[in-house]
């Protein structure tokens, strides 16, 4: 069974809902992909994902450590030290036989092509994985950290934003800014999550609209 295969299995097994495994932590958009295979939880994602469904990280990777691509990760490597010493057809030579379904090693190799001279950004870029993942994460911690600014950066660099999460952090920024008009329209879009009623009273007293403020206090009771 592959990884993802087992972690949508474990999920059904607690009797989770996606939205319920993701927390804040991670996208429901990213945990689809990791159950379809499209994508790979770095380890920090699967760490808190076995958490959550009460089980060893053992028990998802054991299977993948059997068939780690250990040659790609060497000739990966090999290719890092050409390239640090200014051997760059070499390391070309090594990074284009490089071949694995594993997405780190994948995004190392498309990276390390893009320090190849006169190296294609342009085409590399289309074919790194998305960085949407990390990127959230970061905005989290930024807006904890008090980093607005940071915070919206890092939300406006993500290519996928039409998530609940996105529009509840986007708006959660927008209310500590004092820009209750805006933050409206971010916590709209996220209302399937109940943390944004509290938010939404909030944002419409501060708009003395006390109808629509009334409206979302009663739905948190």
């Amino acid at each position: 069974m592959e990884l993802g295969e087992k972690i949508l299995q474990a999920r059904k097994n607690a009797g989770l809902s996606q939205r319920q495994l993701c927390g804040d932590v991670i996208t429901r958009n990213m945990l689809s992909q990791i159950e379809h295979g499209a994508a790979k939880p770095s380890m920090d994602t699967l760490k808190y994902l076995a958490s959550q469904l009460g089980k060893p990280v053992s028990y998802f990777i054991e299977e993948e450590l059997d068939t780690a691509p250990l040659e790609a990760l060497s000739n990966l490597r090999q290719a890092a030290e050409a390239l640090a010493v200014g051997k760059h057809r070499y390391a070309a030579g090594i990074l284009e036989a490089v071949d694995t379904d594993v997405p780190e090693l994948m995004r190392t190799k498309y990276l390390l092509q893009g320090k190849l001279p006169g190296a294609d950004a342009a085409k590399i870029c289309e074919e790194l994985p998305s960085l949407d993942e990390e990127l959230f994460l970061r905005a989290r911690a930024a807006f904890a950290q008090g980093d607005l600014h940071r915070c919206t950066h890092l939300l406006e660099s993500m290519e996928n934003r039409d998530e609940t999460q996105w529009y509840l952090l986007r708006g959660k920024v927008c209310v500590e800014q004092k820009q209750p008009k805006t933050a409206v329209k971010y916590l709209i879009r996220a209302e399937e999550n109940k943390e944004t009623y509290s938010l939404l009273e909030q944002c419409y007293r501060d708009l003395d609209d006390y109808k629509q403020a009334y409206y979302y206090a009663v739905k948190q009771k």
